[in-house]
């Protein structure tokens, strides 16, 4: 120790301490998790933070605005009954209301919201990947289950829809994160006895189901797991006997109890939506829509092969060692887009993408499981690198080109041709709040919606031809003869 400072001279480090060093960090799967879980939050949250406002507002997102900004708790759930679609409660715009109370309501600070919550995704898919493992696999399978998890993460982050998805103000991913955590307390009550786990199972059932109706594909998927798991412990697997089926199943029948005292305003919502023709735009798709639809959420074609490819070996690989993850990969992957299938053919048709984000998310973790299995750190850094080489490019020239409507660019036009005072119309009036949110707050009273007559307004902004019926489009080519302006996926029209 020096005496004038009080310090200890360390002797240096030889060449063969260093060496051993490399060679454990080389060969550590926690520390090549924890680096490959670093680049997926970094590269997920750059792709959702980055250029947030370039896009122009939406209909969706004008419906979220208009509801936030109300001026209280009330206030909020009053207009989102008018302007939302039926079967939800105001979760995801009541969280939005208060984080505008505190940021703002410009259209960076209420996507960055969900740019937020799109990268808190990335990290909980890790520790849900690493719960399944555990639970299922033992705790000998954590580290296996954690590179899993780390490599779902890395896809999760540079995923093209969930990018999209994340870059939005809506509640898609709110629930994303809901969605995630129960699963990680559904594994967690199968895995041990402990109250506080079914209390959180409990409790985010209850939070996702009135997020979005779509969160039921989710319970669907594992009421059908525990099905399997019941037949799998009476077959004699010896995992299966280790693990609670039944309580986790009555904590989440719980949670949807605690939502029985909003179940028929819900129903009634819901089915006066219906009868108005909020779903109508939603078309049945063909047969091959389940496998049509997993492929294209992938990304590009290379991208979903690589991660058949890995899904393929891991099974291959894994089948004797942690039988019982596959089984519940494959039922997360399959079990809601089948669900969706399901209602389509039985009910009416509800194919979207965005209903089913969940599947993606279990494709995913079965792809990670399949990087699990590689041995060798180079051979995971390669399906790593070339996961990421497939991914960027089309985020990047995804971000640059606006998918959206130039609202902001015809709503400027528009006011230049309308005096303060004049009417301003829209169709389909499900912009009408877009267009709100662009005006001068002091005329957006102005903005007013075109239904089949000509009004007083001297100037019409028409989007989204395919969605209103031809004899309204005539009308409103008849009475809005002139064409100031065509821009992107919306015209401006004077009389």
């Amino acid at each position: 120790m020096s005496a004038r400072r009080g310090t200890v001279a360390w002797p240096p480090l030889s060449r063969q301490t260093v060496l051993s060093a490399a060679v454990w960090g080389w060969h550590s799967k926690r520390l090549f998790s924890i680096v490959l879980l670093v680049v997926a939050v970094l590269l997920g949250a750059h792709y959702r933070f980055h250029r947030l406002s370039h896009w122009d507002m939406d209909g969706d997102e004008g419906a979220a605005w208009i509801a936030a900004v109300a001026p209280n708790v009330r206030a909020v759930a009053g207009t989102f009954s008018q302007v939302e679609y039926g079967g939800k409660l105001p979760i995801y715009d009541l969280v939005l209301h208060e984080w505008v109370r505190v940021f703002g309501e410009s259209l960076f600070a209420m996507r960055a919201m969900s740019a937020a919550l799109g990268t808190i995704a990335i990290v909980l898919l890790f520790f849900a990947v690493r719960e399944i493992y555990r639970a299922l696999g033992g705790e000998a399978c954590a580290e296996g289950g954690e590179v899993a998890g780390a490599f779902a993460a890395l896809i999760y982050a540079a995923n093209r829809a969930l990018v999209i998805s994340d870059r939005r103000a809506r509640e898609f991913p709110l629930l994303m994160v809901v969605e995630l955590l129960q699963i990680i307390f559904f594994m967690r009550a199968q895995r041990r006895d402990a109250s506080k786990d079914y209390l959180g199972l409990a409790i985010s059932t209850a939070i996702m189901l009135p997020i979005n109706y779509c969160a039921s594909f989710l319970l669907l998927a594992e009421a059908l797991w525990l099905g399997c798991l019941l037949v799998a412990k009476w077959a004699g697997s010896m995992r299966a006997r280790q693990l609670a089926m039944f309580r986790p199943g009555f904590a989440v029948l719980a949670g949807m109890a605690l939502l029985a005292p909003f179940a028929p305003s819900a129903y009634v919502s819901s089915r006066d939506a219906v009868a108005a023709g909020a779903v109508d735009f939603i078309k049945q798709k063909p047969v091959t829509w389940p496998f049509t639809l997993l492929s294209r959420m992938v990304g590009t074609p290379a991208l979903f092969w690589v991660v058949v490819i890995l899904i393929g070996l891991g099974v291959w690989r894994q089948s004797r060692s942690a039988r019982l993850v596959p089984g519940f990969l494959a039922i997360w992957t399959a079990g809601p887009v089948f669900a969706a299938f399901a209602v389509t053919y039985l009910v009416r048709p509800i194919e979207l993408p965005r209903y089913v984000f969940i599947a993606f998310v279990g494709m995913f973790a079965f792809a990670g499981f399949g990087a699990a299995s590689v041995r060798r750190t180079a051979v995971r850094i390669a399906f790593a690198t070339v996961i990421v080489s497939l991914s960027v490019p089309t985020i990047d020239g995804l971000i640059r080109v606006s998918p959206n409507a130039a609202w902001r660019e015809a709503t400027a036009l528009a006011i230049k041709q309308c005096p303060p005072g004049e009417k301003i119309a829209v169709l389909l009036p499900y912009n009408l709040q877009v267009v709100r949110f662009y005006m001068p707050p002091e005329r957006r009273s102005a903005v007013v919606g075109m239904e089949t007559k000509c009004g007083p307004a001297p100037v019409l902004m028409l989007s989204d031809r395919s969605f209103a019926p031809p004899e309204q489009i005539a009308a409103a080519e008849a009475c809005y003869p002139r064409v100031l302006a065509r821009l992107q996926l919306v015209e401006v029209r004077a009389r």
